[in-house]
């Protein structure tokens, strides 16, 4: 009887122990998984319309500060891969306001308010929050109005199901434990519906949401879109007209103390 109950308990123990190794094998799997997914969607999402290289539209902008409802201007822009892009700002009885620019090595600004200013700085690690109070690069406000997904540096990435809405999301690391961007998807996997970048300390850096879409020329491009930051400020992007491939000067993305909105 002794030996009986003995051999029992080896037997459950065994169980037991092959049922936890069962476990976690199947749960590195589940995670091997994911993280192919992760890398293949990834691959798409840097592939989506690479084929855009240069771009203009025209619509209406909308500040807001901390929630509260700001300035609205018309604006136009222009934009050329990689990092190349214009805008220009007038008030919604034509008069010229502001216009941005960045030409890849600098940063312009020129405004054309009662006392006309001129700012230039170098573009290399600068953002753009000097200008409209979010820290978003050039190179990513490029990558979004092209419909395309600026993807962060990164050291992992791993897709997870979204706990607070339907879809998914892709999750990229530095270092292997700092989220530095959240890429959200809809249920299929195919849609982008925001991103969210971070600093190296976890810090939101700007969330770009894409509000809506529209097909122009084959390239599946933004309609409206939402960017904000961390601090509260946010601006509201609806896009009237859109061209893609079109033909852009250099001299396009240089700004000087005489050359303005309607040069």
């Amino acid at each position: 009887m002794r030996y009986t109950i003995i051999i029992l308990f080896a037997a459950v123990f065994l169980l037991s122990a092959c049922a936890g190794i069962s476990g976690v094998a199947s749960k590195k799997a589940s995670v091997s998984e994911d993280l192919h997914e992760a890398a293949n969607l990834l691959l798409s999402l840097k592939n989506k319309n690479n084929g855009l290289k240069t771009f203009k539209g025209a619509g209406k902008v909308t500040f807001w500060g901390k929630g509260k409802k700001g300035l609205i201007s018309n604006i136009a822009w222009v934009g050329s891969e990689p990092d190349k892009i214009r805008f220009a700002m007038r008030s919604l009885s034509g008069q010229p306001v502001v216009t941005l620019a960045c030409d890849g090595t600098w940063l312009y600004f020129l405004s054309h308010m009662d006392e006309q200013r001129f700012y230039k700085k170098p573009s290399k690690n600068s953002t753009l929050k000097q200008f409209i109070s979010i820290p978003i690069k050039s190179s990513d406000i490029v990558s979004i109005l092209a419909g395309q997904i600026p993807v962060a540096e990164h050291d992992s990435a791993i897709i997870k199901k979204n706990r607070s809405k339907d879809g998914y999301v892709i999750i990229l690391k530095k270092d292997w434990e700092n989220v530095i961007e959240m890429i959200y998807l809809d249920e299929t996997r195919t849609t982008v519906r925001k991103i969210e970048m971070f600093d190296l300390s976890g810090l939101l850096l700007y969330r770009a949401e894409f509000a809506g879409m529209q097909n122009i020329n084959g390239y599946l491009v933004p309609s409206r879109l939402f960017f904000s930051g961390a601090n509260g400020d946010s601006f509201h992007l609806d896009i009237n007209r859109y061209w893609a491939d079109v033909s852009i000067l250099p001299s396009v993305f240089v700004l000087t103390p005489q050359k303005g909105i309607g040069d």
